[in-house]
């Protein structure tokens, strides 16, 4: 840590606006991959999912590829090889589209670190951001992983450009554990202001409010959800002076399911003493795998749907990128607990209820 705070970031790069000047130009994005297996490439934005979303998808002809793009804002892409839609992972690199054409050159995963970008303020930013990290890290070997992380955090305050932006939001969706809530919020106040109007800034409001608003100790986030008859229940009216378990799941998710399944006897044991169970289920693109499964397994309590993430529930709660997450929250909307297990369920109402 006092290495990164004797040294501090030495580069100096150029603000770089997030909305473009010419968003009725059209921009190449053309590059050659170095094997022949590579039959397509990916562009994965920030907090899509491989398996649901719908991915940037360019096709590979020739061992070479052309995408052509209009810009309303600069953005920063995961740049994959195309069988990682099917295996549902795969070796990425940070791609950034703004105003300029670029080029790539793309290897095998196993040689991910040879790929070459060329062209584009927010890529040569890039560049001259991971060359600093990387003789910093070179000549200090003993720097870790959470300076990696205060060494961004650092960046980020002092240009707060759309590749800080992305630093940003990576951090807030997959670090969330080693993240200062009060940094957090100085940070997004100044890249919200410097990138006024962007896209990010609705994703960076709910992935922040998770961080400070769905806490145990606090009140239970509100919102509105619809039933498979299509009618909007809202989730205070369903639990009002209950306790409750909220159950965000997924059909997709084999250990949602089980953590499911594992609360049955406690809601038969306990719903007529003052508890309740209110599940939603994260859905793609329709609820056709959704109906079969509730039919088949019949559970006993109200299910609501969340469909390709309309009201952005898990990320209000915290738990986007994953299958879910549950909350015990007590009959004044408290949040007791961030999935619970059923002896910790059945302790608490033990306490809480009488039978």
């Amino acid at each position: 840590m006092n290495i990164l705070r004797n040294f501090g970031i030495l580069l100096i790069v150029a603000f770089i606006m997030t909305n473009c000047n010419n968003q009725n130009e059209i921009y190449y994005l053309t590059g050659q991959v170095h094997s022949a297996d590579i039959n397509s490439i990916l562009l994965k934005g920030v907090n899509q999912d491989l398996r649901f979303d719908s991915i940037i998808e360019i096709p590979v002809k020739n061992g070479k590829f052309k995408y052509e793009y209009k810009l309303d804002h600069a953005r920063g892409y995961d740049l994959m090889l195309g069988i990682a839609k099917e295996k549902g992972s795969g070796r990425f690199m940070p791609v950034f589209l703004d105003n300029s054409d670029i080029n790539l050159e793309i290897y095998e995963e196993e040689k991910f670190d040879q790929n070459v970008i060329e062209g584009g303020q927010l890529n040569e930013e890039l560049k001259s951001f991971k060359n600093y990290k990387d003789s910093l890290f070179n000549k200090y070997p003993e720097l870790s992983f959470e300076d990696e992380l205060e060494l961004k955090n650092r960046y980020i305050l002092e240009n707060p450009s759309i590749l800080s932006y992305f630093f940003f939001l990576n951090n807030l969706i997959y670090f969330q554990d080693l993240i200062h809530v009060d940094e957090a919020v100085k940070q997004h106040k100044i890249l919200s202001e410097n990138n006024k109007y962007h896209p990010y800034n609705k994703l960076a409001k709910n992935l922040l409010s998770a961080m400070t608003e769905a806490k145990i100790g606090n009140k239970f986030i509100d919102f509105n959800a619809p039933d498979l008859k299509g009618k909007s229940v809202k989730l205070s009216n369903e639990i009002k002076g209950k306790i409750a378990l909220l159950d965000l799941w997924a059909t997709w998710c084999g250990p949602c399911i089980k953590k499911t399944r594992e609360v049955i006897p406690i809601y038969n044991e306990y719903k007529d003493h003052g508890f309740t169970i209110v599940g939603v289920a994260g859905e793609f693109k329709n609820t056709e795998r959704l109906e079969r499964f509730l039919k088949k397994e019949k559970w006993p309590w109200k299910n609501l749907v969340e469909l390709d993430r309309q009201n952005s529930i898990w990320q209000k709660y915290g738990v986007d990128g994953g299958g879910g997450a549950m909350f015990l929250i007590d009959e004044n909307g408290k949040l007791l607990a961030k999935n619970p297990d059923p002896e910790e369920i059945r302790k608490e109402l033990e306490k809480r209820l009488v039978q």
